[in-house]
């Protein structure tokens, strides 16, 4: 992995809408190189897809908290399979430490956050932390 390649994988998380052209420019390559670059960093498994970065708060989704689940009664594969189904759910991580899970959970209002955490304890003992801001 060259300083061009690491570039390029910069550029392409700002904004991976760049044309083939407009991103040549930037790294100083020709159209067919940067091209090439691409497809190496795609075939080799470091570029697995391209996304979006939706606004949520202009969809209604004001309310976003980081849950920490510590499972009881060894019910994880009850609870993975029910977090998976959760379309408010933007990750969920298995996770060391005093937790079992980690996940970052959407809400449009406060009784839609409230219910989700009660449906959260038939699993175990749940920790909210209410995002204010995002830093980086």
């Amino acid at each position: 992995m060259d300083h061009t390649n690491i570039n390029l994988l910069h550029i392409l998380k700002e904004n991976s809408k760049l044309s083939l052209s407009e991103l040549s420019q930037k790294v100083n390559l020709s159209v067919p190189s940067t091209r090439e670059r691409i497809h190496k960093l795609i075939d080799s498994g470091i570029i697995k897809n391209y996304t979006i970065n939706i606004d949520y708060s202009l969809l209604g989704y004001d309310i976003e908290a980081i849950i920490e689940l510590t499972i009881k009664n060894n019910l994880y594969k009850d609870f993975k399979n029910y977090i998976s189904e959760q379309e408010n759910v933007a990750f969920c991580y298995r996770i060391s430490g005093d937790s079992c899970f980690m996940f970052k959970a959407r809400f449009k209002d406060m009784k839609k956050a409230e219910n989700f955490i009660d449906s959260l304890q038939k699993y175990g003992h749940s920790k909210t932390h209410f995002i204010f801001s995002k830093v980086v």
